[in-house]
């Protein structure tokens, strides 16, 4: 028999070498009894946050608002002024797309090489290794929402306006600030430097916390806060998951359309290389993604809420 180099059996942790085992009465290597191939999975859990734009021609994106009439005073005698009062209209202008492409190769003839009788089919693989094109289109897409989401730009602080230089202090603090927030988004008002007063329908607003926020306060108190029922304050949040780079202190309370995505390609293609026996699988998208100030967006910083509230959860280690 060949020499062959055994390993100890895997820890609980497994082992990133296989465990060449020889049989004790055969002397035969041991085979693999389950086999199990997957592709690395990505979840968008923040897609509800963003207005969603389907573009099937040009290039632009226009957004506008009319302005509400305004009052006048009302003369009933004399000569009637029919001069014209034409509405004020105000635009915006997106087009900054971002053109991406995500490439995977499939090899049936190797994907055959490495499978068990007893694991994955040939089909199944291929499933698998083509998943990871979405997947990794789906993580991308995520990431551009969730930047677009915690850049300063974004959002108008509230601190001065709703609060007159305060901040929350605590957990009850944020419910108090997300419920004055959400409130002054579905009032009539100008508030977040729109050109124009108006009103959010309560269908369309959205409240962007993290994790680590949201892991601060008690959800029922908040949907209290809002004269909803949990169900309806979910189908209203916007929980960013947990990421080391993000800004787990900055909250939002906004108008979803303020926040878009235009989707001008999504398209999937491949190229079948015969002699080489392998296919090259492409997903081609085009998408941009902007802050559309025609509409109302709040933010506010609870940093300081963050760090008391956990001093009173939260002690040293040592």
């Amino acid at each position: 028999m060949a020499q062959v180099t055994t390993i100890d059996v895997t820890s609980i942790i497994g082992s990133a070498t296989f465990p060449v085992n020889i049989n004790d009465v055969y002397g035969l290597i041991e085979t693999i009894a389950s086999q199990r191939i997957r592709a690395v999975k990505s979840s968008n859990r923040i897609e509800d946050a963003f207005f969603d734009y389907v573009v099937d021609n040009g290039k632009v994106i226009e957004e506008a608002i009319i302005e509400m009439a305004e009052a006048q005073e009302f003369v009933n005698e004399g000569q009637p002024d029919f001069s014209p009062v034409d509405p004020i209209i105000y635009v915006k202008y997106f087009n900054n797309w971002v053109t991406k492409q995500f490439e995977t190769t499939i090899r049936r003839d190797d994907i055959r090489a490495i499978l068990a009788n007893k694991g994955e089919g040939l089909e199944e693989v291929v499933s698998e290794i083509l998943a990871t094109l979405t997947e990794g289109e789906g993580y991308f897409d995520y990431k551009q929402m969730r930047d677009l989401m915690k850049n300063p730009q974004v959002g108008v602080d509230m601190s001065q306006a709703l609060f007159g230089g305060l901040v929350p202090s605590g957990s009850k603090g944020i419910i108090y600030a997300l419920r004055q927030m959400y409130n002054a988004i579905k009032a009539t008002n100008q508030l977040g430097g729109v050109p124009c007063a108006h009103a959010t329908p309560v269908e369309d607003i959205r409240v962007a916390v993290s994790e680590s926020v949201l892991n601060l306060i008690d959800v029922t108190e908040l949907a209290q806060a809002f004269n909803l029922e949990k169900e309806e304050l979910f189908g209203k949040l916007v929980v960013l998951p947990f990421d080391a780079d993000g800004d787990e202190a900055k909250v939002l309370v906004y108008d979803r359309k303020a926040l878009g995505r235009g989707t001008r390609l999504y398209d999937y293609t491949q190229d079948v290389i015969g002699k080489g026996r392998y296919t090259n699988h492409y997903l081609t998208t085009e998408r941009v993604y902007f802050y559309n100030g025609l509409f109302k967006c709040l933010s506010l910083n609870v940093s300081k809420a963050i760090t008391n509230a956990k001093a009173t959860l939260l002690t040293s280690a040592e």
